[in-house]
């Protein structure tokens, strides 16, 4: 284990450090791992190593690095997601990451390395940047996040497909599914089972069914026991908002949360059709939104950049943020890297 490699006994102070961080607007959100952050990391799929820097004994900065397989140019890879770049804002010095982490990032079986900042946080951004020596960034896209109400209509075309959540006996072929059409997208999970996801169960898909091929599946999968949204505060306008809560929420709107209490919600994830075809993800879209009603007031996914249901969804009645996604290489390792394509990636909005 390096100096720098957090422990768990380190959990909570890296916790307290991503509390300290929202982002900014109408509505401060915060994205958060309670109560334990080192833990948090470790239920995700594949490795995690969560690295801490320390002054007088304690964390002033932390970042972690996530390993995952995921697809690549059509093939299963090992690509790492380097994340949770943050720095006490009460400690005066500089504590940015070191060349020593930067260092311990690079490994030879991992084909692709990537980063997201937040549109509003230059700060991390601007912390990758001090330390840029080390290593070389692309920016490949940006990802936007939509927090949709399920009342919001999304129109879809007529059709007699079928829908049904997922049993037992559907999971040999939802895996194929998975498999054959997540291959297809840039830094999709590789997904051999179930398991590999904290708290994923087969009942939490939902198929979209032709006679009895799936042509587009999704789960509604909450993870909020590990990472949280936590509305910080909100602007005197949409304070006032909140009073209209039950006005807003009959127009489409999500219902604007307490601040302070983690959001209990799903991440529509996993989400994939048949050949990328357009007209089955606004028929799955609209058919999952109203299993999402019967449990929750909203729900959570990710589209990058160029996505053709980005000008409709836009149009949607939405919270959204915007992160920006970036690729890594490390000059000095004469490492072979893969090619992150921008026209390809569906990076999985449970997992950034």
């Amino acid at each position: 284990m390096s100096e720098y490699e957090a422990k768990p006994e380190d959990g909570r102070e890296i916790s307290r450090i991503l509390d300290a961080s929202t982002s900014n607007g109408l509505i401060d959100l915060l994205y958060t791992r309670r109560p334990d952050a080192y833990a948090s990391y470790q239920k995700e799929p594949g490795e995690a190593r969560v690295f801490a820097r320390k002054k007088d004994g304690a964390v002033v900065s932390t970042c972690a690095e996530l390993v995952r397989d995921v697809y690549v140019g059509g093939e299963a890879c090992k690509a790492a997601y380097i994340c949770g770049l943050k720095k006490d804002p009460d400690y005066p010095g500089g504590a940015g990451i070191s060349a020593k982490i930067v260092r311990e990032f690079q490994r030879d079986d991992i084909d692709a390395y990537y980063f997201g900042v937040l549109t509003d946080n230059p700060r991390a951004k601007e912390m990758f940047e001090k330390t840029s020596r080390l290593f070389s960034t692309r920016h490949v896209t940006s990802v936007k996040t939509y927090i949709v109400s399920p009342r919001a209509k999304i129109k879809a075309p007529k059709n007699a497909y079928a829908f049904r959540q997922a049993r037992e006996d559907d999971l040999p072929a939802l895996l194929a599914f998975l498999q054959r059409e997540g291959a297809k997208k840039d830094l999709f999970p590789v997904v051999r089972s179930l398991d590999t996801f904290y708290n994923l169960h087969i009942g939490d898909f939902y198929l979209l069914l032709d006679g009895g091929e799936i042509v587009a599946c999704a789960a509604l999968w909450n993870s909020t026991g590990y990472k949280q949204y936590v509305v910080r505060k909100y602007s005197p306008l949409m304070k006032i908002a909140r009073f209209l809560n039950p006005l807003i929420a009959a127009l489409g709107f999500i219902r604007l949360p307490k601040e302070n209490a983690p959001l209990d919600f799903p991440m529509l994830s996993f989400f994939l059709t048949k050949d990328g075809r357009e007209d089955l993800f606004y028929i799955y879209l609209n058919r999952v939104r109203k299993e999402v009603g019967k449990r929750y007031g909203l729900y959570v996914f990710a589209l990058p950049d160029g996505h053709f249901a980005r000008k409709t969804l836009d149009r949607t009645h939405h919270v959204g943020f915007r992160t920006m996604i970036y690729e890594i290489r490390f000059p000095w390792s004469g490492q072979s890297y893969k090619t992150i394509d921008p026209d390809r990636m569906a990076t999985e909005s449970g997992l950034l």
